[in-house]
């Protein structure tokens, strides 16, 4: 499931929804082997009621650790590419580093 489409999902539960639409985004979410988010989703459901509040916040984390692990990812990118850059010499993949390097 994209972010985007999961956060929009969580404000429209929290708004409108009850513990069941909740729960059921938790279960799409398994489905798909997003487990940690899942969890995230299933603690804002408490004896058969939601908690909004939770919920936004559930979802404000997972938007939070999402950010996190793409900064790290692009770091780690430009960091192989610099490591590669710097021993690789001169050829097809090398060359194409350099570029990919513009952008990262």
């Amino acid at each position: 499931m994209f972010l985007t489409t999961l956060l929009d999902e969580i404000e429209l539960i929290a708004g409108a929804g009850d513990a069941d639409d909740a729960l059921d985004l938790a279960k799409r979410l398994i489905r798909s082997n997003q487990v940690a988010w899942a969890c995230e989703i299933r603690r804002s459901v408490s004896n058969g009621e939601l908690d909004a509040d939770r919920l936004i916040a559930a979802g404000e984390n997972i938007r939070q650790k999402s950010m996190q692990d793409s900064e790290q990812a692009r770091r780690d990118l430009r960091k192989a590419t610099r490591d590669l850059l710097a021993v690789g010499g001169d050829n097809i993949i090398t060359r194409s580093a350099r570029e990919l390097a513009r952008y990262i």
